[in-house]
C-alpha cells in the first residue's frame, strides 16, 4: 500500500491544503531546481506575473487547475505525470519540515559523467531518478519539434438541437504537425471536440472531430464557430443578418437570430475537421 503524503510543512503556510497541492508543489520545485528555468520566461509561458511564479515556487500560493497544466507543459510533462513525480518524491523522503522548504540550489550535471562530489547516497539516487525522467522528457522534445499534441476534450458540439456537454477533461491527445498548427494560431489555445448532427454537412459531417482555436473569439462573418447559445453548445456558421448576428446551418435554411437578451458567447473558431470512417 502506498504511503500517504506527509503533512504540509509550517514553512509553506496554509496555501498547500490538499495532497494534490503538495504533490504539485513538490514536483514543480524540484523540476525548477533541476532545470533552473528563467522565471521571467516561465511567467510569460504560463501567463502570470513573475512575482506570482515566485510565490508558487515558495509554496505560498496554490494555482488553479488550468495554470497548473501550463506549468506542466512548460516542463514538457502532462499534469498527471507531474503529480505522480511529486507524490513519488514526497513518499521517498524521510519527511522533515526543513527538507520541504523550496530548494535554494541548482543541481548541475557533471561535465564528464559520474555522480560528482556530494551526490551519492539516497539523495543522489533520488536525483538520478529525477535526472532520468528529465532525460526522457527531453527525448520527447525532438518529436514535439515536429508534432504538437492538442487535447481531445469530453465536451461536444451539436450541429442540430444543441449539446449540454461542456467538460474540459482531456480524453486523449491528437498530434498535429507543429509547422502547420502554428501557422493557424497558438496551439496553447486549441482543443479538439466531437461534433454531432447533420445540419453543418457537407462542411462538417456528423461524428467529426473539430479543432477549435479558443484564442479566436472575435466575430468574422461567414466563419464557423463553437459557441454557447442559451445554455446549449453548438457548432454553427455566424453571419450578419438584418444588422445583427445570425446562427446559420449549412445544409438548410434554418437560422437563429441573436438578441441582446440571449445568453450568447463565442468559445472559439473551428479551423479543421476530420471524421472516422465506418
Amino acid at each position: 500500500m502506498a504511503k500517504s503524503s506527509p503533512p504540509p510543512s509550517p514553512l509553506l503556510g496554509a496555501a498547500l491544503r490538499t495532497d494534490e497541492d503538495r504533490c504539485f508543489w513538490k514536483a514543480l520545485s524540484e523540476l525548477a531546481a533541476m532545470d533552473n528555468p528563467n522565471q521571467a520566461e516561465l511567467a510569460v509561458f504560463v501567463g502570470v506575473s513573475q512575482g506570482y511564479v515566485s510565490k508558487i515556487l515558495a509554496g505560498k500560493q496554490a494555482p488553479k487547475a488550468g495554470l497548473r497544466r501550463r506549468f506542466a507543459a512548460f516542463f514538457k510533462m502532462t499534469y498527471e505525470e507531474m503529480i505522480a513525480l511529486g507524490r513519488e518524491r514526497l513518499e521517498s523522503q524521510d519527511y522533515d519540515p526543513d527538507a520541504a522548504a523550496p530548494p535554494r540550489y541548482h543541481v548541475r550535471e557533471p561535465l564528464y559523467g559520474g555522480e560528482g562530489p556530494g551526490r551519492g547516497g539516497a539523495a543522489g539516487g533520488g536525483f538520478a531518478a529525477l535526472r532520468s525522467m528529465l532525460r526522457d522528457i527531453r527525448a520527447r522534445e525532438a518529436h514535439q519539434l515536429q508534432y504538437t499534441e492538442v487535447p481531445l476534450r469530453e465536451a461536444t458540439g451539436s450541429m442540430g438541437g444543441g449539446s449540454t456537454e461542456t467538460g474540459d477533461r482531456a480524453l486523449t491527445y491528437l498530434s498535429f504537425r507543429t509547422e502547420w498548427i502554428r501557422s493557424k494560431g497558438n496551439p496553447e489555445n486549441m482543443t479538439v471536440i466531437r461534433a454531432f448532427g447533420d445540419s453543418m454537412e457537407p462542411t462538417i459531417p456528423d461524428g467529426s472531430v473539430v479543432l477549435i482555436d479558443e484564442g479566436r473569439r472575435q466575430f468574422v462573418k461567414n466563419k464557423v464557430y463553437y459557441l454557447r447559445y442559451n445554455g446549449q453548445m453548438y457548432i454553427k456558421r455566424l453571419v450578419e443578418r438584418d444588422g445583427g448576428l445570425g446562427i446559420a446551418s449549412d445544409n438548410d435554411g434554418n437560422m437563429l437570430l441573436v438578441s441582446d437578451a440571449d445568453d450568447f458567447e463565442i468559445i472559439g473558431r473551428c479551423i479543421w475537421t476530420a471524421r472516422e470512417l465506418d
